[in-house]
C-alpha cells in the first residue's frame, strides 16, 4: 500500500489497496489516523463490502434520516435522483453545501464518513475539504492563547439554515420539526487534541457555532469568522473531482467540507456511511 500527497495537500491517495479484499486493515487505520483525508481511486464495492469496510475503520451507524436508507441501514444515498413513482431516492439533492463539519451539534458526534461515488455528473463534481489541524498550527500566537478553553455553542436549529441556504426544513431533513426538538444545543472546546501525538486541531463549524460560552456575540462571531477564514484560505484545501468508483474518507473531527451546486439534470448518486471511531486513535470532541 502507497501514500501519496495530492497535489501538494493534506489529501493522500491510496494505492494498492482493493477494499472488497482487504485481509488486514492495519495499514490503513494507521494512516487514517495521521491523516484525515484518504481517497482510494477505482473501487467497486457491494452495500455489504462497504460495511465491512466500515467496520474495519469502526463502528458504523445508521444516520438518523431513514428516508436515506439505502437497502441496508448503515449506508445511505445523497443524490437527487428519483425512482420510477417521482419520489426522491436520497438526501441533499443538487444543492450547494456550505462549510460545515457533519454532527458537531450533537452531544457524542460520530466524526468518521465517507463517500463512495457510483453516479457523477458529465460537467463534473467537486467536493473541498479543509484542514483544522492545518488552521489550528496557522494561528499566530495571540490567537492560539486566546483560544485556550474556549468552549463554543454548537446548534442543530441554526444549522438547518445556513448549510443549505434558502432550504426548507423538508429539504433538508423529512423529520424535521422532530429533530430540532430532540437535539437541543450542545457545547464543545474549540480546540482538540489528538489522543496520541498530542496534535491540536480547531474544532468549528459556520453556520452551527452560534457563540462561544462567556463572550459578548458581537465579539465571539468576529473571532469565529476569522478562524472560518483561515481555515478555509486555499493553501488548506483540498478540493476534490469525482470520478465513478472513488470513495472519499475523511475524520469530521478535524475537517470542514462543502460541496458546488451541480445542474438538476445531470445525476449524481454517492454511498454515504458515517462510523464511530475510536477514542485511543482519532480526536472525538468532548461535550464541555
Amino acid at each position: 500500500m502507497e501514500l501519496l500527497p495530492i497535489d501538494g495537500t493534506f489529501a493522500r491517495e491510496v494505492r494498492g489497496a482493493n477494499l472488497w479484499e482487504l485481509a488486514s486493515g492495519d495499514a490503513i487505520r494507521e494512516a487514517f489516523s495521521e491523516h484525515p483525508i484518504l481517497v482510494f481511486r477505482r473501487q467497486a464495492l457491494t452495500e455489504d463490502e462497504l460495511i465491512a469496510f466500515g467496520r474495519v475503520l469502526g463502528g458504523p451507524e445508521a444516520y438518523i434520516e431513514r428516508s436515506w436508507h439505502s437497502s441496508k441501514a448503515e449506508v445511505s444515498i445523497v443524490s437527487n435522483m428519483r425512482n420510477a413513482l417521482g419520489d426522491p431516492i436520497g438526501g441533499l439533492a443538487s444543492k450547494e453545501l456550505h462549510w460545515h463539519t457533519d454532527q458537531s451539534y450533537n452531544a457524542d458526534p460520530v466524526t468518521g464518513c465517507f463517500l463512495y461515488a457510483q453516479v457523477v455528473p458529465e460537467a463534473g463534481s467537486r467536493t473541498s475539504w479543509a484542514n483544522l489541524y492545518g488552521a489550528y498550527e496557522a494561528l499566530p500566537d495571540r490567537l492560539k492563547r486566546r483560544l485556550d478553553g474556549l468552549v463554543g455553542i454548537f446548534s442543530y436549529a441554526a444549522r438547518t439554515g445556513s448549510v443549505i441556504r434558502s432550504a426548507d426544513g423538508q429539504t433538508v431533513n423529512m423529520s424535521y420539526a422532530e429533530r430540532i426538538r430532540s437535539t437541543p444545543d450542545v457545547r464543545h472546546p474549540l480546540v482538540n487534541f489528538h489522543p496520541q501525538t498530542g496534535r491540536k486541531s480547531l474544532y468549528i463549524d459556520p453556520g452551527t457555532v452560534t457563540g462561544i460560552v462567556g463572550m459578548p456575540a458581537e465579539e465571539a462571531q468576529d473571532l469565529l469568522e476569522e478562524l472560518r477564514d483561515i481555515a478555509t484560505r486555499s493553501g488548506n484545501v483540498y478540493d476534490h473531482h469525482w470520478r465513478v468508483g472513488d470513495l472519499v474518507l475523511w475524520d469530521n473531527a478535524v475537517t470542514l467540507h462543502r460541496r458546488d451546486a451541480f445542474a438538476d439534470d445531470q445525476n449524481r448518486l454517492m454511498k454515504r456511511m458515517i462510523i464511530r471511531l475510536p477514542t485511543d486513535t482519532h480526536i472525538v470532541p468532548a461535550l464541555a
